[in-house]
């Protein structure tokens, strides 16, 4: 009877045994996959229900301080340290969790020597795996150091060559030193040593894109696939391969980024949706210039406990994209005000200053902020020669003008914006000319600059030269005295009466203008009566009906 008792209680103790043991080998194949929601659900309850078992605790506090952002999140650094003390606590032999404190000091750019020390201490002479651990550990530092990492790595290496985990970490190690052939190496043999690691191959797949062989990238993602269809980490790599390959080609850009899309989704699909790989996801969306699902998942995510900034971010872009402009400002002051300012890019500005110039009492402040994208990024203007078009369509000339010298501060700036900012200001001084108010000669002198950059660089532009001969006419004054415009209409005749006359009967009115004034300054300024009629006979001879012309030549009667 005694004997089947004690047959019952070790056959309960194997099972529990091997319960226990299945446990630990799915948290691992979950934090694997990237499932870390699943990884941690499990260990926790391992940790309850083995409390003395230090490895639950170490591998816990591994996935706090490896698979997550923790320059952006210390309570992880702090769920790493927690995790790590209480391993130690159920087992102060166990070296692994001294590993674990010394790789918090490493993330708390502390010194992690004297943990270090310690699990070597308690580690026994042929055990490779504190070698390998602390070889980890120093590559995923947030400051790396992979010559202390490469030394314990080759130890482990020593005692245990068939061990293809330590063949990974090298290559991990390789690789954050840009030793792309050393690691592809690793990367192989490890695969070789222990097909099931499938992580290896993914592995091989970076290196390919590393070198921007995408094709071959993808081709190795899509083995991974055919041997583990469900293993998550491969989908978000060909995500990944897909991205810039889509950025190298135009033509191709919006087929493959489609392609990362649909595969990061899956991706989703096949792990927990935390919050970085859906802040990832929204990547992907911008990118994919989805903003409608963009909006909707960032509202989605602000509502989470510990949301992310990044969040407000994609919620302003998004919403401005959608055309909710006001929505897209108030998102963008809660982010900016959330981040420490080094956080804050040049697009930031640009969206938060377009969606304040959608309101017209905000056209000022949207103005300051396109400014501070423009000084970040010179290649933000470009957005404002269209902005500063419907301004000026808008008959906004003052506010135009102010928005094409943004506008042409863009590297890539066309010589169109010239030809407008030019016109805003000579519009602007129009006006203000109308309405008596005043206006200042820097505003024609603004205009001719303009102008006058216009037709250095193309110097066939007819109405450049029609603008520069009405600037300058308001220039002189009203009598013409200076006769400052003169070169200007001077240039305008001849460009559409000998260089391009095709484009005389389109502009018989300017033409008039042109010849009106020539012939005034040379009557009434140089005293040249004959050249004035000249003039004034080219102007009957488009507008037969014109009166100042009529008047002019009986004036000047016969007189030479």
């Amino acid at each position: 009877m005694m004997n089947k008792a004690i047959k019952i209680t070790l056959g309960l103790m194997l099972v529990g045994s091997a319960v226990f043991a299945q446990s630990l080998d799915d948290a691992r194949k979950a934090i694997d996959a990237e499932q870390y929601q699943k990884g941690k659900a499990l260990l926790k309850t391992m940790t309850i229900s083995q409390p003395t078992n230090a490895e639950n605790f170490f591998v816990l506090g591994n996935l706090y301080l490896t698979t997550s952002p923790i320059n952006q999140r210390p309570d992880y650094i702090d769920s790493a340290k927690t995790a790590f003390t209480k391993g130690v606590a159920a087992n102060n032999e166990f070296p692994l969790n001294y590993i674990g404190l010394g790789a918090v000091e490493l993330a708390m750019k502390g010194n992690p020597k004297a943990n270090f020390d310690k699990a070597m201490e308690l580690t026994k002479r042929k055990d490779h795996v504190t070698d390998l651990y602390i070889g980890k550990a120093y590559t995923n530092a947030p400051v790396p150091k992979i010559s202390e990492a490469l030394v314990h790595l080759e130890k482990a290496k020593a005692l245990d060559d068939k061990d293809a985990r330590i063949f990974l970490a090298l290559g991990d190690a390789y690789r954050e030193q840009m030793k792309n052939s050393e690691a592809f190496s690793a990367y192989r043999t490890g695969y070789d040593l222990d097909k099931s690691l499938v992580r290896s191959k993914v592995e091989l797949g970076k290196i390919n894109k590393l070198s921007k062989a995408y094709p071959e990238a993808i081709a190795e993602y899509n083995s991974v696939i055919a041997l583990a269809p469900n293993y998550g980490p491969a989908y978000r790599e060909l995500a990944e391969a897909y991205l810039p390959w889509a950025l190298s080609s135009q033509k191709e850009y919006d087929t493959r980024i489609n392609e990362a899309l649909k595969y990061y989704e899956k991706y989703m699909d096949l792990t927990d949706r935390s919050l970085d790989s859906r802040l990832r996801h929204a990547d992907f969306l911008y990118l994919a210039k989805d903003f409608k699902a963009l909006e909707a998942e960032a509202k989605a995510m602000a509502q989470l406990e510990r949301a992310n900034a990044r969040v407000l971010r994609y919620l302003a872009y998004s919403a401005f994209e959608n055309g909710n402009y006001a929505a897209s400002a108030q998102a963008l002051k809660e982010f900016m005000a959330k981040v420490e300012p080094a956080r804050i890019i040049s697009q930031d500005y640009l969206y938060l200053g377009r969606a304040q110039m959608k309101d017209t009492t905000m056209l000022a402040q949207g103005m300051v902020n396109i400014n501070k994208a423009v000084e970040l990024d010179s290649t933000n203007a470009a957005v404002m020669s269209e902005i500063a078009l419907e301004l000026y369509k808008a008959r906004k000339y003052e506010e135009a003008a102010k928005a094409y010298e943004i506008a042409i501060k863009n590297p890539e700036r066309e010589l169109l914006d010239y030809f407008y900012l030019g016109s805003s200001y000579y519009f602007d001084y129009g006006n203000k000319k109308t309405a008596q108010l005043n206006p200042s000669n820097d505003l024609l002198v603004k205009a001719d600059s303009a102008f006058s950059y216009l037709i250095q660089r193309a110097p066939t532009t007819h109405q450049g030269w029609l603008y520069r001969g009405r600037i300058n006419r308001l220039l002189d004054g009203p009598d013409d005295e200076k006769g400052l415009a003169v070169p200007f209409y001077e240039k305008y005749v001849d460009l559409l009466t000998v260089e391009k006359p095709e484009l005389a009967a389109a502009n018989t009115n300017n033409l008039v203008q042109a010849y009106t004034y020539l012939g005034s300054v040379a009557a009434r300024r140089d005293g040249n009566n004959t050249k004035a009629k000249q003039y004034f006979d080219k102007v009957l001879a488009l507008d037969p009906n014109n009166t100042t012309a009529q008047q002019a030549i009986k004036a000047i009667g016969g007189s030479k």
